[in-house]
């Protein structure tokens, strides 16, 4: 979940009483807003924001440029959403009713700021073609591997998974390739699972379509859902280290669990940068990995994960994500170990 900050709150308190935010970007990024509305270009001091009414509602989002990180809302006297790396949302609905609230609205003198801090990502070199490996996605394949996640608590939970790829299966209507996948958890949070996971590989493009996933889970609870990617999720290898690429789909998710169906819908602005070629040490081994970083932003708000593929046999080799971590144990491709 995303960061709430309201302007309510912060009015509260008279060092942060004010009607105008004043938005500014610095080298290596932007500002925008979920409504697009609002936008303050990199290396920019923006007209401030008249905030005069009780229907103020806005999401800002910074937008780190390529070859540079999100590091957090900058803390000053005044600052807003200082310190924090989620998107900020600022809104005035709490002054209705409240005499004193509103007659903040009245003076327009009164400013407090909006500024992200970007950092330079490591720097990196190389081509990401090279994490691309068509076995992965070639009919009768076959993957085992072990993992280990850490959350942002400390739990941790090792899980083992034998994966098998087969042809000739369709999926929304499309062609496609099958990823069957027998998951078993241990830990913290111990579970089995089966996903059978739809896509279509180009190789000749180094690029994935991936077109959905059901999965049916047996314990600790017994549930199936069901996954689309409407049109489709994209995964593009051709790319020179800075580059990015965006995307926008709708995950449609049907899950059925207790006898009841749960359907949802979310859209998905998706932008994922290839970083570089870097080593990485994880418990199987040190390697020569591909970094992506990918911001997505949907109905929960903006998450920011990384991922290392290896060089050469493309398996993830350690992802990171709101504070939890996975990282590769050990792993064989088709009988051989990596």
């Amino acid at each position: 979940m995303y960061k709430i900050i309201g302007i309510a709150l912060l009015l509260s308190s008279v060092t942060l009483a004010g009607c105008k935010v004043q938005l500014a970007s610095p080298t290596g990024g932007s500002i925008t807003t979920a409504s697009g509305n609002y936008a303050c270009a990199a290396n920019a001091t923006c007209p401030a924001i008249n905030v005069n009414d009780i229907f103020f509602d806005e999401t800002f989002i910074a937008r780190p440029a390529a070859g540079y990180e999100f590091a957090g809302w900058k803390k000053r006297q005044r600052g807003l959403c200082g310190g924090s790396t989620k998107d900020c949302r600022l809104f005035t609905s709490g002054f209705a009713g409240n005499d004193d609230l509103l007659g903040f609205l009245a003076r327009p003198n009164e400013v407090f700021y909006l500024e992200p801090v970007f950092t330079r990502s490591a720097g990196g070199s190389g081509d990401a073609r090279r994490c691309f490996n068509s076995t992965l996605m070639a009919v009768n394949t076959t993957i085992v591997a072990s993992y280990r996640t850490t959350d942002a608590s400390g739990a941790v939970v090792p899980f083992d998974y034998d994966q098998v790829i087969t042809g000739g299966a369709t999926f929304e209507g499309k062609s496609a390739l099958k990823a069957t996948t027998n998951t078993r958890a241990r830990g913290a949070a111990p579970s089995t699972s089966k996903a059978e996971a739809y896509f279509q590989p180009q190789s000749s493009q180094f690029r994935v379509l991936e077109y959905g996933v059901e999965v049916e889970s047996f314990t600790p609870e017994s549930s199936d859902s069901r996954v689309v990617f409407a049109p489709q999720q994209l995964e593009r290898y051709d790319l020179s280290a800075g580059q990015s690429y965006e995307q926008r789909y709708t995950v449609n998710l049907r899950t059925r669990v207790r006898g009841f169906t749960i359907n949802e819908s979310n859209t998905v602005d998706r932008r994922t940068t290839f970083v570089g070629i870097e080593p990485v040490t994880v418990p199987a081994g040190q390697f020569q990995a591909c970094r992506f970083q990918t911001r997505e932003t949907g109905s929960a708000g903006t998450q920011t994960n990384e991922e290392w593929f290896g060089v050469g046999n493309g398996m993830l080799l350690k992802s990171t994500a709101d504070g939890d971590s996975t990282v590769l144990l050990n792993a064989s491709i088709n009988g051989a170990a990596l």
